[in-house]
């Protein structure tokens, strides 16, 4: 299903953000794997995640406890820090987006930004896609759905809550790399991302590319710590 075309606001205008959803470059991949339930009003929770979702969210940990990486959906407390260090962009490409937990923030917080999703569960997507309908949302794992976050306009953050040190080696060194390549695109882009322990959530083969630890979040379980990744501006110094 195609999504709707609603990259106007009410005047008629386009923010940047709208001209990057409307362009299609929010809006890539096979139509199957892609919903955005623009006529699901009855379903939209800016506030709060869709009911049953953090049920869903615990079913799929038992069935996958490595890609899911957490028991629980992320704190509200996570979900404001996260989506606080998204501010700013014309686009934002949420990467494992799970129950929504941190969903529910960047769509709130970010209203002039498109906003994408990539779920690897089919059924966490479609409760997401009718949860929020202005979300573009992306069925598959991350490393599948390469064309929806390389497509992405200059002035884009990823915000992943990708389980790094859980996955498999070869699934976590191919998603890495992808995401070391949409950083290394374009100087603007930024990636936030969290992680339950001290080190780095993963580490870049490029020199170019630096970690920065934003902030620690005590009130979430376990306790997290928000990262930033990007490529540094080059030093004007002789």
């Amino acid at each position: 299903m195609s999504p709707p075309d609603s990259g106007y606001d009410n005047g008629g205008s386009r923010t940047a953000g709208e001209r990057a959803a409307r362009s299609g470059a929010l809006a890539t991949g096979p139509g199957r794997d892609r919903w955005r339930a623009g006529s699901a009003g009855s379903g939209h929770h800016e506030g709060g995640a869709p009911g049953g979702l953090a049920d869903s969210f615990f079913a799929h940990f038992l069935r996958a406890p490595a890609l899911v990486g957490g028991i629980v959906p992320s704190s509200r407390a996570l979900g404001r820090a996260m989506s606080r260090h998204a501010a700013g962009f014309d686009a934002i490409v949420e990467l494992g987006a799970g129950a929504g937990s941190i969903t529910r923030f960047l769509a709130a917080d970010h209203p002039r930004a498109a906003l994408a999703v990539i779920e690897r569960s089919p059924e966490l997507a479609r409760r997401i896609a009718r949860g929020w309908p202005r979300v573009f949302v992306h069925s598959g794992c991350v490393h599948e759905r390469a064309d929806a976050l390389l497509a992405q306009p200059a002035s884009t953050v990823a915000v992943s809550s990708l389980p790094f040190r859980s996955l498999p080696g070869d699934l976590a060194r191919t998603t890495s790399g992808l995401i070391e390549r949409f950083l290394l695109a374009h100087p603007a882009r930024r990636l936030v991302q969290y992680s339950y322990g001290l080190r780095e959530p993963f580490a870049f083969e490029s020199p170019l590319l630096r970690w920065h630890r934003a902030e620690r979040v005590w009130r979430n379980v376990p306790p997290a710590i928000v990262w930033i990744a990007s490529r540094p501006e080059p030093s004007n110094r002789p």
